[in-house]
């Protein structure tokens, strides 16, 4: 499911991947470096992951330095991950910043042509804006491509195997692999057009309860999504980049 990076500071930022095939708690090694080559690294680290976050695995990494570019990649279970880039906040007097902007990728609905794009440019972040997933259990509107599950997803099990599959998509790991996103969820993380006690696609009872579900839903998009933990469940901080914004 490649690798990840998101929620840059001045002097830090959340790296993340997962490990594929893993069956039981295993063990991550990291390292981050200001060139490709790898060849003078400025941390790393090593760490553990298991069922639990469904061998998703999220370093929170500091004492970098401000508006600098870095490479960074995994190893676990004798497999070497690509090799994502990340670029730290700026800090300072701050004249010029460029965000990629994205929202409501619909797997069923066509091709990730814009992540591809996105993963060509020259930007700071990706500000992607919400509907990351769709929890519907649409058969496919072209080729190959209908929803795993397919049926409409309610469990944890059943979030988590949909964000795998819309991460087993090339394009839009490429572009996770060239930028850092900064990342907020819609409505279709967890149901369409949701609130604080349900949704209107949910029928409570018949497909559980609503808090049951809201909380699977938030679960996972904290085990596959490269953000910071907030606590309580919130996702809403503060990202400053120099005195510009």
């Amino acid at each position: 499911h490649g690798v990840a990076s998101g929620d840059p500071l001045t002097d830090g930022v959340i790296l993340w991947t997962r490990i594929a095939g893993a069956t039981e708690a295993t063990k991550v090694w990291w390292e981050i470096a200001p060139k490709p080559d790898f060849k003078y690294r400025v941390a790393v680290g090593e760490g553990e992951t298991s069922a639990d976050s469904d061998y998703t695995f999220k370093m929170d990494v500091s004492g970098l330095e401000a508006g600098k570019t870095y490479y960074y990649r995994f190893m676990s279970l004798g497999r070497t991950s690509p090799t994502g880039r990340t670029r730290t906040a700026p800090s300072g007097p701050t004249s010029h910043v460029c965000f990629g902007v994205c929202s409501c990728a619909k797997y069923t609905s066509g091709y990730f042509h814009a992540y591809a794009s996105l993963a060509e440019q020259d930007l700071d972040a990706v500000l992607h804006l919400g509907d990351y997933i769709y929890e519907n259990g649409e058969s496919a509107q072209i080729g190959g491509r209908g929803h795993l599950p397919a049926y409409e997803i309610l469990t944890l099990d059943d979030y988590r195997q949909r964000y795998a599959q819309y991460r087993s998509d090339q394009m839009l790991q490429e572009a996770h692999r060239q930028h850092p996103f900064i990342v907020v969820w819609d409505d279709h993380e967890s149901a369409n057009n949701s609130f604080k006690d349900g949704a209107a696609n949910h029928t409570e009872g018949a497909e559980g309860s609503w808090a049951d579900r809201k909380a699977a839903a938030i679960q996972a998009y904290h085990e596959w999504m490269p953000i910071r933990p907030q606590g309580g469940g919130r996702i809403h901080r503060v990202l400053k980049y120099g005195d510009l914004i």
